[in-house]
């Protein structure tokens, strides 16, 4: 087998090099499927929205048991844990993630603000409940930008706090929001301030990159076990490809050779 990339981290559980897939309601079936073709590419899985509690019970049980069988980790998306947070029953919505059987929580403040000491004291429970933690920094609205300096002194705060990984803010779209130009091109300047703000701790960030040029942009600037999430069920073979410089889109970034070779 060609061995393009060798530095691609091929066993789970990843320490980095995350795939975070974001699923719109797939059914027990479907994601079955997904999981027999792909599932040893893939590391998360994200419900979109809130839709998890719009679920029958005996659904979401089967389907996180399905998935956490397969050594992928699971868990709601973070505005649910925001609604929480304004009805102020945050510890109750925490209980509920434990007891459904979800592996990971997401803490977020896309929509609502959420203060310092209230975003750590949560990520510091999760953990207590034996939940892996995802926080996500950035803000929905496109029209609400946070200066790189503070989403990065949040990165490093929801870090020290306890979360295993950041998620910065893309959606589903890719399009107008976090690093992303209005036509979905990444702004070059604002992932390198990023990179800068965070050093050291580059790997425990996760990048919302739902289309396949940003993620081909992303691995070619960060390499192939950077963290990328929001990917769609269909791309998560693809994304492997271009992880493995088995794409158009990456072979030459990682085997510039066999380009000079046939030029």
């Amino acid at each position: 087998m060609p061995n393009i990339a060798p530095d691609r981290i091929k066993v789970k559980p990843r320490p980095y090099g995350i795939t975070m897939m974001l699923d719109r309601c797939q059914g027990l079936k479907a994601t079955e499927d997904l999981i027999h073709m792909a599932g040893e590419y893939l590391d998360q899985i994200k419900l979109s929205f809130g839709t998890a509690v719009m679920l029958s019970e005996a659904f979401l049980r089967d389907k996180i048991d399905l998935v956490v069988d397969n050594q992928i980790d699971i868990y709601p998306g973070g505005t649910l844990m925001e609604i929480a947070f304004q009805q102020r029953n945050d510890t109750q919505y925490i209980d509920w993630v434990k007891n459904c059987g979800f592996t990971t929580i997401e803490i977020s403040d896309g929509i609502y603000k959420v203060n310092r000491q209230k975003r750590d004291d949560s990520i510091k429970r999760s953990r207590g409940y034996g939940l892996k933690v995802m926080t996500e920094v950035g803000k929905k609205n496109p029209e609400i930008e946070i200066p790189i300096s503070q989403l990065c002194d949040d990165i490093n705060a929801d870090l020290e706090s306890g979360a295993d990984k950041v998620i910065i803010e893309g959606r589903e779209s890719g399009i107008n929001i976090g690093i992303y130009d209005k036509n979905g091109i990444i702004l070059e300047d604002k992932v390198e301030a990023i990179l800068d703000g965070v050093g050291h701790r580059q790997n425990d960030i996760i990048w919302e990159a739902p289309r396949q040029h940003q993620q081909a942009s992303l691995i070619i600037r960060c390499g192939s076990n950077v963290n990328l999430g929001n990917i769609l069920p269909r791309d998560v073979l693809g994304l492997e490809a271009l992880r493995r410089g088995l794409r158009y889109e990456t072979l030459s970034h990682f085997a510039p050779e066999l380009k000079a070779e046939n030029e």
